[in-house]
């Protein structure tokens, strides 16, 4: 283990902040965080303020009652009015104060004085920083016009830097959360129904009977209100059939376990549509009054049998019927879950959402109690005063004619313009809380495209890897510190959050709707952000909303009436927001545009000989790779390690608990790390929880830790449909460690 630095927590000490359950991921109420009281002296400090808040620390977003004193955070609790908390924190959001004293965290602008990559920087006043960014754009700007610059953004303060970046002129500003994580059941969902599953998804879990997942790893992934959602319906008898080659947390809890071949997910779903229609099981009154294309798909799915799926997939023919059995005793409320993070094998990945959105509308579970309901809007808020922002030129992937049916513009997409020239140069990137080096697939063509930039500016709160290639770097504040724009959320409780400041920065840092406002002046487009103050600006926002910034700051959320129903009589006629204005179960769009308008499945290539799939995933007490660095965090889970089969272990002289490298095709390493040898994972498959191996030496806690996917994951697959990339489409090897010693523990189960 790394050495603790002056001021670091230990684990015992950490058990005390963030308490027992977040050690192994589980969630804590309110009232449970308040069980150290007991723990408690006349010399603690008292609660002078509690200050309601949302967190950062993932896309959930969960809301947050903050208790603070002079400038110090004491303790952070679950908001028990909010949707996606509901008074409850995961182990990482308990552990959200340990951002703010982090010592490796950037303080003020720098500017950089060495190699790009080499992360050396001087310290600059905020002036002289952005008129550096804004002669290189302005310089940018007049030589290859203002769609020569990009925006890569992640997190609450990005929507803010995207209007200073239209405003300039660009339309290209993409999130990886897109192209590298969502996108395919967006995508697929909004052929099939008109609309995708949003964040969180409309899933029913309060009246569902039967809960269906694929290679998604709730617990692991620490969603937090699904989560809770989730438990409460297994207690109440929900069945669960859980599809994942991996015995995951959830999938050691299924009723049903399929241990599939990777890849053959899309087999299985075939096979139940062809045993409902086959059995005349299917919801006939949804699929007659509000679907088209079901003779078609009758007609496609006739050779999909049991028995068939059971051979591509690898699993009992009998265990796929078990499934059926258990979908069609509780249809329609049944919650076939579309999945988060499901980029995996390329154009497969969107016909797979396909086919679990057809899989659905057969089970009558559109818009039904206990299946998918429909979603009430979000909270129309009004914009603050401002120009028209500018006609733009088309985006890298539509001046390419590419992605037909993507939503948003591909992060991959802007990258290759930045290596290729085309469709036309890209010159500069705004990278804003997003570590591209680890969330993009191909470490090398980032660097290649780093690399021809003219500027590339960072804005961040930690010196990630990304932030070593910077040319200027703009320190963030960390969301205890700032403002950012309103939260709005929709589902069966449309509602209204606000990000206010719990305490003041020490350092010289800024929140980014700041940057966006200041950098934008310089840049001539300083009328978009004409407001004095950024309670102003929210002030504005929240006019006619029904509740004054002042009650928002107070309550910390606010909920409108909802006007939608969320359930869907499906005698009655009901306008999908899909060409045909029905559930698509054939897609004429996907066939005019040259795809498969109905699912099928391709299997993916096995791995060479002495080769294993890599698939990954995430822990319950880490985000990403942002994460890794808290003290609290990295004490209770310092490094991965790599699961593989015995059969493969015994092979390769692998013992379980010592160190491995895992090296690709192509020679990049990572490593080394222990094996976790367990029969819970299939053969020719491993698996490595996903952010560890920084690299970046300002990272004094998680540099070096454990290994890198992202290091790995080369030979990616990109989807013609959506636009995302498959990266579970890389072969690795593993090798002893000869001589090695494991560098820290591993929690090996």
């Amino acid at each position: 283990m790394s050495r603790p630095k002056e001021g670091a927590v230990s684990r015992r000490t950490a058990m005390g902040v963030v308490g027992a359950g977040a050690a192994v991921g589980v969630l804590t109420t309110a009232r449970d965080a308040h069980a150290f009281r007991v723990l408690r002296s006349p010399e603690v400090t008292p609660v002078e303020r509690t200050i309601p808040t949302f967190c950062e620390l993932c896309f959930w977003n969960c809301g947050v009652l903050a208790d603070a004193s002079n400038n110090r955070v004491l303790a952070l609790r679950g908001h028990p009015d909010s949707p996606t908390a509901k008074g409850r924190l995961c182990g990482r959001g308990n552990a959200g104060a340990g951002f703010l004293r982090d010592p490796d965290r950037l303080k003020y602008p720098m500017v950089r004085v060495g190699e790009r990559g080499e992360g050396k920087f001087k310290r600059v006043g905020w002036k002289t920083a952005y008129q550096m960014v804004a002669r290189a754009f302005d310089k940018i700007k007049k030589e290859h016009g203002a769609k020569a610059l990009a925006l890569f953004y992640h997190g609450s303060g990005g929507p803010m830097l995207r209007n200073m970046l239209v405003a300039y002129g660009s339309p290209n500003y993409a999130a990886p959360s897109y192209a590298q994580c969502r996108g395919p059941r967006d995508v697929g969902y909004k052929l099939t129904i008109g609309r995708g599953p949003g964040s969180p998804e409309p899933l029913d879990f309060d009246k569902t009977q039967c809960i269906v997942l694929f290679g998604s790893h709730l617990g692991e992934n620490a969603h937090n209100s699904q989560v809770q959602e989730f438990v409460q319906a297994r207690a109440r008898g929900a069945s669960l059939i859980v599809l994942d080659p991996r015995m995951s947390t959830v999938a050691s809890k299924a009723d049903v376990w399929l241990p599939l071949k990777t890849g053959s997910d899309t087999a299985i779903l075939l096979s139940w549509m062809h045993l409902l229609i086959a059995n005349d099981t299917y919801h006939h009154t949804f699929v007659e009054n509000q679907c088209t294309g079901f003779e078609r798909l009758a007609e496609h799915v006739k050779p999909f049998t049991p028995s068939w799926a059971a051979q591509q997939a690898d699993v009992p023919a009998e265990d796929i019927v078990k499934a059926y059995e258990l979908m069609v005793k509780a249809m329609p409320a049944v919650v076939v879950h579309p999945g988060r993070h499901v980029t995996w094998y390329g154009e497969a990945d969107t016909q797979r959402a396909r086919a679990q959105a057809i899989l659905s509308a057969l089970l009558g579970a559109i818009w039904a109690p206990g299946g998918l309901y429909r979603p009430a809007p979000p909270p129309a808020l009004k914009d603050f005063p401002s120009p028209d922002f500018p006609e733009l030129p088309a985006n890298v992937d539509k001046a390419a004619s590419r992605f037909p049916f993507a939503t948003e513009v591909s992060t991959t997409g802007i990258r290759d313009a930045t290596r290729t020239g085309v469709p036309y140069p890209i010159k500069g990137w705004f990278v804003h809380g997003s570590n591209l080096i680890q969330s993009l697939p191909n470490q090398h063509e980032t660097i290649e495209a780093i690399r021809s930039l003219d500027m590339l500016v960072v804005t961040d709160i930690q010196p990630t890897e990304i932030t070593d290639w910077a040319d200027v770097v703009f320190p963030e504040d960390n969301y205890l510190e700032r403002y950012d724009d309103l939260k709005t959320g929709g589902n069966l409780r449309p509602y209204i959050a606000i990000r206010q400041p719990v305490v003041r920065s020490p350092y010289d840092t800024r929140p980014a709707w700041r940057i966006a406002k200041e950098l934008g002046t310089e840049l001539g487009v300083g009328d978009f952000f004409a407001f004095d103050t950024f309670e102003e600006y929210l002030s504005a926002r929240l006019d006619g909303s029904g509740v004054t910034l002042a009650e928002l700051k107070e309550k910390g959320i606010y909920f409108p009436q909802s006007k939608v129903e969320p359930y869907l009589d499906p005698q009655k006629p009901f306008a999908w927001q899909t060409p045909s204005g029905k559930v698509e179960l054939f897609s004429k769009s996907l066939a005019e545009a040259g795809f498969d308008p109905m699912p099928v499945h391709k299997p993916p290539p096995d791995p060479p000989k002495g080769m294993l799939r890599l698939t990954y995933g995430r822990s319950p007490l880490h985000t990403f790779g942002r994460t890794q660095n808290n003290d609290i965090l990295h004490d209770l889970n310092p490094g991965n390690c790599v699961w593989l089969h015995p059969m493969c272990a015994a092979s390769l002289g692998v013992q379980h608990g010592k160190p491995v490298f895992v090296q690709n095709a192509y020679g990049d390493v990572t490593g080394p790390m222990p094996a976790r040898v367990t029969e819970r994972i299939r053969p020719q498959t491993v698996y490595m929880i996903h952010g560890f191996g920084h690299s970046a030496k300002g990272l004094s806690n998680a540099c070096c830790m454990g290994g890198s996917d992202a290091e790995l994951i080369r030979g990616y697959q990109v989807d013609g449909i959506s636009g995302s990339t498959g990266m579970r489409t890389e072969f690795v090897k593993i090798t002893p460690a000869d001589g090695g010693k494991e560098k820290y523990p591993c929690a090996m189960g």
